[in-house]
């Protein structure tokens, strides 16, 4: 009897002690394993251009990359995550960048806006900083309707936040928001044709104005019909992944770049259609559980597990997914999916 109760003793110690393990390291650990992820977009504006043409060390002194950081889903707080993801924003902020963008999901609730204005205030580009709003930054939702969205995804929530002062605040620190809008870069950069940064609101919560995010750059956009989209042609042809890792401009007299906080697949078929050279979104979180040799289990959208974080090049556009570096404060733990910021050199012939 006595060895029976040691058995059960050292089993119940042991699985109390693997259930602490797990979770000081989804709740504690992985969630502020902070890391700097590089990346490096090729294009092109010559069809006749051989892709191995676009390498760091075949790029002319004209046409320096230009360097850009990628910001997403900081859920900012100011709970231990959040000071923690502050003190990393400010390390960040002290390096050198032409461009910034910042695709949405800052903060959750109207009081912490000063905290994000405390971090953000720091960072400086050559070229400006660039931001849209994710669902977040729009509404702060109850646990009731977190728990809810998890079942079916809801357009609008009852407690709205004050997206019009973040707005300001921001801008007041130069920071451009795009609220389905687009804007040029005012200045020209040596060995690139003109830089248009496209702006559209969060799909996810409906917002989303493909027809105003182009006025002036198309003002007769081509919109694919929604209903039916996942099955049609016109989604396999979008998500095609070229064999090469280098992207033709559709004009080589302007680059096309949208921000996007939601990377969803109907938004992003629409963008490249309409000319969106490459795209830069978040929201996925990279899933947020991965598992090793799989990925991503969930993607949190319509857009597939396999593009939940990371690289792409599409036939028609390069889509860049960040898995962000926070979590919703109903869901604050990651397994195998580390909170990244994105450094991007943008390469061009």
């Amino acid at each position: 009897m006595t060895d029976i109760f040691i058995i059960y003793f050292i089993l119940f110690v042991s699985l109390l002690f693997s259930l602490t393990v797990i979770f000081w390291y989804a709740f504690r650990f992985e969630p502020v394993n902070f890391k700097v992820t590089e990346n490096n977009i090729y294009i092109k504006t010559n069809a006749s251009e051989s892709s191995e043409q676009h390498n760091p060390d075949k790029t002319s002194d004209s046409a320096k990359p230009l360097k850009i950081l990628h910001l997403s889903d900081l859920h900012l707080r100011t709970d231990y995550k959040g000071s923690r993801l502050a003190g990393f924003l400010k390390i960040l902020s002290l390096d050198y960048y032409d461009l910034i963008f910042i695709t949405g999901d800052m903060v959750e609730q109207d009081n912490l806006q000063p905290r994000l204005m405390d971090v953000v205030k720091n960072f400086r580009a050559k070229y400006g900083i660039y931001a849209v709003f994710g669902a977040h930054d729009y509404y702060n939702k109850k646990p009731s309707e977190f728990l809810r969205n998890m079942f079916k995804k809801k357009e609008s929530y009852s407690r709205k936040n004050d997206y019009i002062s973040l707005k300001n605040k921001l801008e007041n620190a130069g920071i451009k928001v795009l609220l389905n809008e687009n804007i040029m870069l005012n200045e020209k950069i040596e060995g690139f044709p003109e830089i248009k940064i496209i702006g559209v609101d969060d799909p996810m919560i409906n917002k989303m104005d493909i027809k105003k995010s182009l006025k002036g750059l198309n003002d007769n956009p081509e919109i694919i019909r929604q209903d039916g989209f996942l099955k049609s042609e016109s989604y396999k042809k979008t998500f095609n992944i070229s064999p090469n890792k280098s992207h033709e401009l559709k004009n080589r007299k302007s680059m096309n770049i949208a921000l996007i906080h939601t990377p969803d697949s109907y938004a992003l078929a629409n963008l490249a259609l309409n000319g969106a050279d490459i795209i830069f979104a978040g929201h996925t979180h990279g899933g947020q559980v991965r598992v090793p040799g799989k990925g991503a289990i969930i993607s949190g959208c319509s857009i597939k597990t396999k593009f939940a974080s990371g690289l792409f090049y599409f036939n028609d556009f390069v889509l860049q997914v960040s898995r962000g570096l926070g979590e919703g404060r109903f869901s604050k733990f990651r397994v195998y999916c580390q909170p990244e910021a994105i450094i991007t050199k943008l390469y061009i012939n």
